[in-house]
């Protein structure tokens, strides 16, 4: 399966410019970003949702869907029947798709950096991330703010095209890995699992990681 096209440019551009910026790529592809990833990310977004099926059963649940973009994780959520989902992301206009799909609970539009996040601690019964992790995306210190606002319990499913931990220099040379790890040293959480989606073909596999709060 290759990549579509426009998924290609978007990439390119995200390579191209500093975190801050980001969120401006974003904002010019708000209106036409689930036409460029077309069902691209589905396999990412169907491992994410599978787990929170498994590990968070019940529906009304408070989950947050992080770095939500136009909020297509966010209506495989709904379809599946949670009702009280909220969505995070540094894209204004991002926030705006969202509100148009009313699945929604609250909308949280912030640009993550080391700093505490605005979210008062022990809100969720569960944090989904599918795609967050990315060239010039969210920086690892983000994980130790889930294990924050979380409550204990609760789980973090993260989910992201594996090749991005060895591509940006946020995550490489084990540094995604390493944060993993001190957090569970810390008694943060604990891990549940991490599975491949397709460990024969590196360009396309993506990784979940499951861990839950202590």
């Amino acid at each position: 399966m290759a990549f579509p096209e426009g998924l290609s440019s978007l990439q390119k551009k995200f390579s191209v410019v500093n975190k801050w910026k980001i969120c401006k790529v974003y904002d010019n592809h708000a209106t036409d970003f689930d036409e460029i990833v077309g069902t691209f990310t589905g396999k990412g977004q169907n491992m994410t949702i599978n787990a929170l099926n498994e590990l968070v059963p019940i529906k009304s649940s408070r989950i947050l869907d992080f770095a939500a973009c136009t909020g297509l994780l966010g209506v495989k959520m709904h379809r599946s029947g949670y009702t009280n989902i909220d969505a995070f992301d540094g894209s204004q206009n991002c926030i705006e798709e969202c509100k148009r799909r009313d699945i929604y609970t609250n909308f949280i539009v912030e640009f993550v950096t080391d700093a505490p996040l605005s979210i008062v601690s022990d809100t969720y019964d569960g944090i989904i991330c599918s795609g967050g992790f990315a060239l010039n995306h969210l920086p690892i210190s983000v994980l130790s703010e889930w294990t924050r606002i979380v409550k204990p319990g609760g789980y973090v499913i993260n989910t992201f095209p594996k090749k991005w931990k060895d591509v940006e220099p946020m995550y490489n040379e084990g540094k995604f890995d390493n944060e993993l790890q001190r957090l569970e040293k810390e008694g943060k959480w604990t891990f549940v699992r991490k599975e491949l989606s397709d460990p024969e073909n590196y360009e396309k596999c993506y990784i979940i990681y499951i861990h839950q709060i202590l």
